[in-house]
């Protein structure tokens, strides 16, 4: 009876120990609970008057570009060393390739000096199938040798394009992009019609990436305006081109002409029409009247036009309209001013 009294007893102290570290254990919770909430910012009078605003990159350093990283210029004789070890490592790669059976394994390398030893007693059976197998195979080398020397050469003779182009490119638009306002120059054509003047026109000013397009009105009045956007030494060229170096009336080509016209006249039987193919297309003529002034040259904060187009109107109202969705619709009116010749006395000009 002793030693159950004692073991009740024990227990109850047991249970009594339990109960009071849980009881310990969930004041404390309820402890950090309350100092969590007493310490919130919400407490606080001023958080709401407290503002963290994003940080603002300036305008200086928001087109600004990443610094280039430094490049290590290795001599010839360690460019080498690093060929010869990666090359061994794509060697070792594919032999382990091999050795696993991802890859099959290669042919042995077959010369005429070699194949006796190499293929053994096939050679000694049948030599001149063994020597012809080994012919082939030497030829598919020297082919494969070779194509890979064609696909080199024009990978490089392409990179040396690209480069020569972005040089001329660079030439053309200064290579400074410091500097990113646009020349502009304004050109009144009387017609624009002939092809020579079209292509002339247009290939110039794809060579010198030069913006812009041709506007040809119809009517009331007809005439064409020929709008040319680009840096200062491509504009400078093609105003030389417009206005000295392109015939305009066809000077030469009357000659030229009428030099055809008498060879064909010479002989009594018109080849063409003997073999029964149709005649050639006449050539078509140039205006006599026609000319080319420079109406005005400025700058520009940003080009106006992505690419040069070619475009036909009927009206001088719609070719304002074409104008001013792009917001240049003044570049008419300044062309109609200099096609009536009051453009002195006006004295227009543009911002």
């Amino acid at each position: 009876n002793s030693n159950s009294n004692e073991k009740k007893v024990d227990h109850e102290d047991s249970s009594s120990t339990v109960t009071k570290k849980d009881g310990k254990q969930s004041e404390l919770q309820t402890l950090t609970q309350k100092c969590y909430i007493t310490a919130s910012i919400t407490n606080s009078k001023t958080y709401k008057l407290i503002q963290h605003p994003k940080p603002v990159i300036p305008p200086s350093l928001q087109n600004q570009e990443e610094k280039p990283k430094p490049v290590l210029h290795l001599t010839k004789k360690e460019l080498k060393k690093q060929r010869k070890l990666r090359r061994a490592e794509k060697q070792r790669e594919i032999q382990d390739l091999q050795a696993v059976g991802l890859l099959p394994k290669p042919e042995p390398k077959l010369t005429l000096s070699n194949y006796m030893r190499v293929l053994g007693t096939q050679a000694v059976l049948d030599p001149s199938t063994m020597e012809k197998k080994v012919q082939e195979q030497i030829q598919a080398r020297r082919m494969k040798h070779e194509k890979a020397n064609l696909e080199e050469s024009a990978k490089a003779k392409e990179l040396r394009t690209l480069k020569k182009q972005q040089e001329a490119k660079e030439k053309l638009t200064g290579g400074n992009s410091q500097d990113p306002s646009v020349s502009i120059a304004l050109f009144l054509v009387k017609d624009m019609s002939h092809r020579y003047h079209r292509t002339k026109v247009d290939l110039n000013a794809q060579q010198w990436y030069i913006t812009g397009g041709v506007l040809e009105c119809e009517s009331n009045p007809k005439l064409s305006l020929v709008i040319a956007e680009g840096d200062a030494k491509a504009i400078k060229k093609y105003i030389r081109l417009m206005t000295v170096r392109m015939k305009w009336k066809g000077e030469k080509f009357f000659d030229s002409q009428e030099d055809e016209d008498e060879e064909n006249n010479d002989g009594d039987v018109d080849m063409d029409d003997a073999d029964g193919e149709p005649e050639r297309p006449k050539q078509q003529k140039f205006n006599p009247n026609n000319s080319c002034e420079l109406v005005w040259t400025g700058m520009s904060a940003k080009r106006m036009f992505k690419s040069f187009i070619f475009q036909s109107c009927p009206t001088s109202d719609h070719a304002r309209k074409v104008l001013e969705a792009k917001g240049v619709a003044h570049f008419w009116d300044q062309v109609l001013v200099h096609a009536s010749g009051t453009g002195e006395s006006f004295n227009f000009k543009l911002g």
